[in-house]
């Protein structure tokens, strides 16, 4: 486990290199205007839903290692890729590739770091690290990449992808020392599985609902809308909005493992239900962040609520992954990761033309009033999972009070 998440933060260094700048690169430096730019992405986005399901199953099938290895190669070669594309034409295929092999990542990493360990503990513990680590990497990564960065040298950027590549293929490596995870094969032979058979609990339905909600309402929103909102309506400097984005790092890697142990302390429908909470709060101060008339009070509010968010994160990473991974039957544990995943791969791509539209549309306050209504539903929803679950699903139980049976194959030949 602790193999895998080091790989993971090495790789994330490198997509901090390259992620902010790759719209800037494709724009400024290859002159590719910045509609059809977006389209990309958006094409992108739209690649990556649809191999999300199709990773699912082979990740019951096949084990999430090969499907890891294979996701973080189709990366590095896009990042290669990206240093010849220099037109539309060629970026195309390019990011088609990083967004088919982009979004598999997430379940593939989550199913085979879930799976390494059979205490529940252990493995919230492990979710709350890498998403430490991982933060902090994509921060440094991120400055190496903003000092490195010339608009007027292309061989900057160039150097850049080439290194995230590199680094893609040491996480390669070190996850081929790990073992594979997969359900036994004779399980699989005597019954046939699908996606429906992912929603057949009524809690794990509850689960993905939640999933849905809070990927409207997190990421996705505060990616687009930080920028959007706080630079129209708050009307602060560009700076501050790159200063809100390192505070939310920066508390992130802070209070995580102060966190995990409020969130262990916690039921798990309960956690769920503070993250409601405290981003329906973050986004109340974010809309109030327009309304004082010193600029120092409005930067003030626009930094607390990026800070709030990230201590809202802070509970999310420790808390949905392990329970989607506790809950889901065993067959189909692939498939639950990639459901969860696709959640949030459909607000990235939905989120900036919502969040844009609506605040272009003079309808800011009625995107904020949407942000917290969504937040305080999904804290509702959590209250009601609590009602769903028996005391043993919404606790994390220490290994000595629990029997512990085995519900993965671990191995290393497969």
């Amino acid at each position: 486990m602790r193999l895998l998440i080091a790989g993971q933060g090495i790789s994330a260094i490198g997509n901090g290199l390259v992620v902010p700048l790759t719209l800037i690169y494709l724009n400024q430096v290859r002159g590719i205007p910045l509609a059809i730019t977006g389209t990309l992405f958006t094409a992108a986005a739209v690649m990556g839903l649809v191999t999300v399901p199709l990773a699912g199953v082979l990740l019951d099938r096949v084990g999430a290692r090969p499907v890891l290895i294979a996701a973080i190669a189709g990366q590095a070669l896009a990042a290669v890729g990206l240093v010849w594309a220099h037109s539309a034409l060629t970026a195309l295929p390019v990011l088609l590739l990083q967004g088919a092999a982009l979004a598999p990542t997430f379940p593939a990493f989550n199913t085979l770091l879930a799976g390494l360990s059979s205490d529940p503990e252990q493995e919230q513990r492990a979710m709350a690290l890498n998403f430490c680590f991982v933060n902090a990497a994509l921060g440094a990564g991120a400055m190496v990449g903003a000092a490195v960065a010339n608009v007027h040298e292309v061989a900057s950027f160039q150097v850049m992808f080439a290194g995230n590549a590199v680094l893609g293929l040491v996480f390669c490596a070190l996850v081929l020392l790990v073992p594979n995870v997969r359900p036994p094969h004779d399980e699989q032979r005597q019954e046939k599985v699908g996606y429906r058979d992912v929603l057949a609990p009524r809690s794990l339905r509850t689960v993905m609902v939640v999933s849905l909600v809070l990927a409207f309402t997190g990421y996705s929103a505060f990616d687009s809308g930080l920028p959007a909102y706080a630079s129209v309506v708050s009307q602060v400097p560009v700076r501050v909005i790159a200063l809100a984005l390192a505070v939310n790092t920066v508390v992130i890697v802070v209070a995580q493992l102060f966190m995990l142990r409020l969130v262990r302390s916690l039921r798990r429908s309960r956690a769920l239900a503070l993250i409601g909470v405290i981003w329906s709060a973050s986004w109340l101060l974010f809309g109030l962040s327009a309304l004082p008339d010193q600029s120092w009070a409005r930067t003030a509010l626009v930094l607390t609520f990026a800070g709030l968010f990230g201590l809202g994160e802070t509970v999310l990473a420790p808390t949905l992954v392990p329970l989607v991974n506790s809950l889901a039957d065993k067959r189909v544990r692939g498939r639950a990761n990639a459901m969860s995943t696709a959640a949030f791969s459909l607000a990235l791509m939905v989120s900036p033309a919502l969040s844009t539209g609506l605040i272009s549309a003079g309808l800011a306050a009625t995107w904020i009033g949407l942000l917290c209504v969504g937040c305080l539903g999904s804290a509702l929803l959590g209250m009601r999972l609590g009602r769903q679950l028996t005391v043993e699903q919404d606790s994390v139980a220490s290994p000595d009070q629990r029997i512990v049976e085995p519900e993965l194959q671990v191995s290393r030949t497969d």
